[in-house]
C-alpha cells in the first residue's frame, strides 16, 4: 500500500510510484523501451489501483488528468494505447519534476496516425533508459488476490 501522503502528489510521481508497484505489473506497466507506458487491464486498473493512488475508481478521469499533464496516446503499432511524454522516462525521476500541468487550451489530443511517432525501439538501441529494479520482500497482491479471482 502506497502512503497516504501519495494521494496528495501530482500525476508524475503518483504514475511513477504505481508503474514501479510490483503489485500492479498485470495492471500497468512500461513498454520495453521505457518510454511510454500501457493499462494492461482497465477493470483491476479502475478497482485496484485507482483507488489506492488517486482516491476514486474513474478510469475517465484519470485519462483527462494524463491528457491535461501534456501525455499523448499512440494510436497505432506496436505501443498502441501506450501514453508518453518526453520528460516522463523510466528511471529518471529528475525529468518528471520539472512537468507541468497545461492550460485547457494547450491539452493534446491521441497521436494523428498521420503524425510521426518517435521509434521509441531504434531510440532504445542508441539510448537505453534504466531497468525496473523490484523489492524482493513485495507481495504480489493482485496476482494473488484479483486476477485469480476474476480470470
Amino acid at each position: 500500500m502506497p502512503p497516504q501522503s501519495l494521494q496528495s502528489q501530482k500525476l508524475p510521481s503518483k504514475l511513477a510510484a504505481m508503474l514501479s508497484d510490483p503489485d500492479l505489473t498485470s495492471v500497468i506497466t512500461w513498454m520495453p523501451h521505457g518510454r511510454s507506458w500501457k493499462i494492461l487491464n482497465r477493470e483491476l486498473f479502475a478497482s485496484f489501483a485507482l483507488p489506492r493512488y488517486f482516491g476514486h475508481s474513474n478510469h475517465a478521469s484519470f485519462v483527462r488528468i494524463v491528457n491535461a499533464w501534456g501525455f499523448r496516446r499512440i494510436s497505432i503499432g506496436v505501443d498502441r494505447d501506450s501514453y508518453f511524454h518526453e520528460l516522463f522516462l523510466r528511471g529518471k525521476p529528475n525529468l518528471h519534476r520539472r512537468m507541468k500541468r497545461l492550460p485547457s487550451c494547450h491539452r493534446k489530443t491521441p497521436v494523428d496516425k498521420d503524425d510521426k511517432c518517435p521509434d521509441f525501439y531504434e531510440l532504445a538501441k542508441t539510448s537505453p533508459l534504466p531497468e525496473i529494479t523490484w523489492s524482493t520482500n513485495a507481495s504480489n497482491q493482485i496476482s494473488s488476490g484479483f486476477i485469480g479471482a476474476g480470470g
